[in-house]
């Protein structure tokens, strides 16, 4: 039976929370201009395909909120965990 692989270092683990946060921000940001521009542009309120185009960008920003949450529970249990300069290079 194979060696089970070692846990990441702390710095390879404050680099994944950083590549959560971004992704969060660019889902919030990004997603959140993409329903607002979509939501000014409906003219037509009665065609669903308008709808569509408005609420899956804006389910994705709101998935983006949901991985900024996520983002903060985990830094708070890894800075508890190792303390808050763990991971970082100075």
């Amino acid at each position: 039976m194979a060696a089970p692989d070692p846990a990441p270092s702390l710095i390879q683990q404050r680099l994944a929370l950083g590549r959560l946060r971004l992704t969060a921000l660019f889902m919030m940001i990004g997603w959140g201009a993409v329903a607002a521009l979509r939501g000014v542009g409906i003219h037509d309120v009665a065609d669903v395909v308008n709808w569509i185009a408005f609420l899956l960008p804006l389910a994705l920003a709101s998935y983006g909120v949901k991985l900024w949450f996520d983002y903060r529970r985990k830094v708070r249990a890894f800075e508890a965990a190792h303390g808050p300069d763990a991971g970082k290079q100075p």
